[in-house]
């Protein structure tokens, strides 16, 4: 890499402050301004009028797009001004006009991971943390304090209330409205979003072998269409992962862990 491609290219139409860092191969577009404080990690493009405040960390590798506006003042009435920020995984792809808000707890950092995609218009509200991999489709709403673990997939305008939280490899139907948790694995679909099935798909794409696939349907008829208590239940899926099956260790102390309550089918599986 010569010198030349390696220093940051920043367009004569942009606005960046000297106290913000610029990694090796950043590109700045037109439009764009780039705050005090701002860290973008080697080999980003940052596009035409985007706009990162101050306190926003960007990995390498990330690419935000058209009028993207990142670290921006949290929505909530609470927010004292106190500084918090908003940190990007490598990788991640932002795209136009999408917002990610800080924090408005001091010191604390909104979170999305590296890999993820974040289609045109989806919002991210303060305190949301997003896994690795994790997609959301044009015009997902994420409330305050929702988290979304790696490799979800939230589908176009789904919207998230806050606090909730969906599982590792979950996929959320279209505009459907997220107002419990989302177990792993799972497809939810409805208002509210409720689980349908297993996310086979999904599942399969993560190189998951046929036997955990077998005992992730056994665990998903066992939580939801078993009879006696959640907790009985619950038991009766520990016993299954004492036995090394990870993927139902992971589901268990999910629902055990959940603070809103789990999201139930509306129907029991068969």
């Amino acid at each position: 890499m010569t010198d030349e491609q390696a220093s940051p290219r920043v367009d004569s139409e942009a606005r960046v402050h000297p106290d913000a860092e610029l990694g090796s191969g950043v590109t700045v577009a037109m439009g764009a301004i780039v705050e005090a404080g701002v860290v973008l990690g080697q080999g980003s493009e940052i596009g035409p009028n985007a706009i990162l405040y101050s306190g926003t960390v960007v990995g390498d590798e990330v690419k935000v797009g058209p009028g993207a506006v990142l670290g921006g003042t949290p929505q909530d009435l609470k927010f004292d001004g106190g500084p918090s920020g908003v940190v990007i995984g490598n990788r991640t792809v932002v795209r136009e006009y999408v917002t990610i808000h800080r924090c408005a707890a001091p010191g604390a950092n909104t979170i999305v991971g590296s890999d993820c995609l974040l289609m045109a218009t989806s919002h991210v509200a303060h305190e949301c943390i997003l896994g690795d991999g994790v997609i959301l489709a044009n015009g997902v709403m994420m409330a305050g304090h929702a988290t979304v673990d790696d490799g979800a997939f939230l589908s176009g305008y789904v919207v998230v209330h806050q606090f909730a939280r969906i599982g590792r490899l979950a996929m959320v139907s279209g505009a459907s409205t997220v107002r419990q948790d989302i177990i792993p694995f799972c497809v939810a679909d409805g208002h509210p979003a409720r689980p349908r099935g297993l996310n086979v798909v999904g599942i399969r794409r993560a190189g998951m072998s046929p036997e955990r696939l077998r005992d992730l349907k056994r665990a998903y008829r066992v939580l939801f269409g078993h009879e006696g208590t959640l907790d009985r239940r619950l038991t009766e899926l520990s016993e299954d992962s004492q036995e090394g099956v990870s993927e139902v260790s992971e589901l268990v102390e999910f629902v055990r862990a959940s603070n809103r309550g789990i999201a139930r089918p509306s129907r029991r599986p068969r």
